[in-house]
């Protein structure tokens, strides 16, 4: 997973945090300049979250070592005190178990990196007040005489310079002082907030449904394959589609019919679906249902691309396949392989590099794509385009070989 790192800050915290971060290994860290490229690197999907350090972090980290008179510079951390600002944004698309399972280590990071960073300053402080006491005390001493007093003796001024020299080297050293504790604090003084990136409406949060009920409805789409391929055998094998053939209809009104009659029971598929996600779902556990405040022209039109890019596979399973078991073995098999290369089962991101590459050519992952930006991330149609006009291409391309192989039949 590819995590922004945005150094604001670029002093003792955030060169620290930085630090760490990058130096652990169990993330790919990548170092962004600014908030703005940031969130457009997670909106155009290169990240899937970022960290934003802050402009004043570690002044802002430092006055929780700003003690009252009276008490000491530990006493003075306070859950009142807490840094504000320090943000996590991801991309709302991601699933929760994810976003958290990196975000709770990288926030125990970020908490044990500004507790070291802290008691670095103070014992800075430390040594630095008592340097000064001892350059105060050597000041004093050298003014007083403590020597006029002692009774003559063999060589006694040569005994009081060396004793005076000894005296002012010992008080000009000072004192390093190395704290023998590690100290713990109860509340976290690093104040972590999180955003979703989008457009609009940053403070959107996505549930699980709005996640899974979509692919998951996808997926399902898919194997309309079955059905689909078999009635275009059994109007091969019966006879069925010659005597279509005799009307006087062309072979697109004739594939147009078909399209038209699954593209129905693919939208009634669909809207069965959505039910049992708003309504059923929660009854089962579920902590929300999902929302359909969404974009509507922007869903219609994901559905409906959607629907035809798997009426378009399932038009070409059934116009190359002689048999059922053809078409439905090659055809489940396929949805399932597109399925995982399309993020249903384990989000595009968490894939292995080649896997994510060759995941571009399934249209079940353009569909994903499609109803994420439109449930998750709350995209208008111009958000979605891409997707569309590859859905859409699907299905033209599918139709024109179907067509095809129609006519040579």
């Amino acid at each position: 997973m590819k995590i922004a790192v945005v150094d604001a800050d670029s002093s003792d915290f955030g060169k620290a945090l930085v630090g760490d971060l990058t130096s652990r290994g169990y993330f790919n860290f990548i170092i962004m300049g600014s908030d703005a490229e940031a969130r457009h690197s997670i909106l155009d999907g290169k990240c899937q979250i970022a960290v934003i350090i802050p402009d004043s972090a570690t002044e802002k980290l430092f006055t929780l070592l700003n003690a009252s008179p009276g008490d000491s510079a530990l006493t003075a951390i306070s859950p009142s005190d807490n840094l504000a600002g320090i943000v996590f944004l991801y991309d709302p698309a991601i699933q929760k178990v994810f976003k958290d399972a990196v975000i709770m280590p990288v926030n125990s990071l970020v908490q044990l990196t500004a507790v070291k960073v802290l008691m670095t300053k103070y014992t800075e402080d430390v040594n630095k007040t008592v340097k000064q006491h001892s350059s105060d005390f050597s000041s004093r001493l050298a003014g007083k005489d403590f020597f006029t007093g002692i009774p003559e003796f063999p060589y006694r001024k040569e005994v009081i310079k060396k004793f005076r020299e000894e005296l002012g080297n010992k008080t000009r050293e000072g004192s390093e002082i190395q704290l023998p504790f590690s100290p713990s604090f109860s509340d976290e003084i690093v104040n972590i907030t999180e955003e979703s990136v989008r457009k609009d409406n940053l403070e959107f949060r996505p549930s699980v449904l709005q996640n899974n009920v979509p692919a998951f409805t996808l997926f399902a789409m898919f194997f309309i394959v079955i059905p689909l391929a078999g009635s275009i055998i059994n109007e091969k094998n019966h006879g069925t589609f010659n005597r279509i053939r005799t009307l006087p209809v062309s072979y697109i009104e004739v594939v147009a019919a078909k399209v038209t009659v699954f593209l129905v029971v693919c939208v009634l598929q669909f809207v069965f679906l959505m039910y049992v996600g708003k309504y059923i779902m929660p009854l089962l556990g579920e902590q929300s249902s999902i929302d359909f405040g969404v974009n509507l022209p922007a869903l219609l039109l994901a559905l409906i691309c959607s629907s035809l890019s798997a009426i378009g596979f399932g038009m070409i399973v059934g116009a190359f396949a002689n048999t059922h078991g053809q078409a439905a073995t090659f055809g489940s098999v396929m949805v399932v392989i597109l399925a995982l290369l399309g993020g249903i089962f384990v989000p595009v991101h968490m894939l292995p590099d080649v896997i994510k590459k060759i995941s571009i050519i399934s249209p079940l992952r353009w569909g994903t794509d499609a109803f994420l930006g439109v449930f998750a991330r709350h995209q208008g149609v111009l958000g979605i385009w891409p997707e569309i006009c590859l859905l859409t291409g699907f299905f033209i391309i599918s139709m024109l070989l179907t067509v095809r192989v129609f006519k040579n039949h």
